[in-house]
């Protein structure tokens, strides 16, 4: 198998093809635009976890505190990865923005196919009308695991 993302003395070279890179730059715009939307929206959820669930009033205290840094967060990684995603070398800083976006793109797409930590594997029918989306957060699961074992191997 042909890794995408080879760690080597602190650099990341990225093997993604033309395609990929292609669509990985229309996933982010649509993951910034879901994120111009505000927390609110059911699709990015997951990206805004609840801390306490059974308690309203310390978790809207706990929204108050965090929302807008979590936010900021994921669009400043999403900024590094569109400015990065057409290089073919990477810096551990930028590596980590790449896992960050690729990972809230997943769980945007896992929210949106009601995926949940107790589906162990995923069937995909051709005729599904989710199967495209299934795919696709199929591939991004196999991309986060390449970039993170890239990193990983460079501890």
């Amino acid at each position: 198998m042909v890794r995408r993302i080879v760690g080597r003395d602190g650099r990341y070279e990225v093997r993604l093809p033309d395609e990929e890179r292609a669509l990985v730059r229309g996933l982010l715009g649509d993951l910034r635009a879901l994120l111009s939307l505000g927390p609110d929206d059911p699709r990015v959820r997951r990206l805004f976890p609840e801390a306490y669930a059974d308690d309203a009033d310390r978790q809207a205290e706990y929204n108050r505190l965090t929302r807008e840094e979590l936010q900021s967060g994921r669009l400043a990684a999403v900024d590094v990865v569109e400015a990065t995603v057409d290089e073919r070398e990477l810096t551990a800083e930028q590596m980590t923005a790449w896992m960050q976006a690729v990972n809230a793109l997943r769980l945007v797409l896992g929210t949106m196919l009601d995926i949940t930590e107790d589906d162990q594997s995923l069937a995909l029918e051709r005729d599904d009308p989710d199967a495209p989306t299934m795919a696709l957060y199929g591939y991004l699961g196999v991309l986060l695991e390449e970039l993170v074992e890239a990193q990983l191997g460079e501890l």
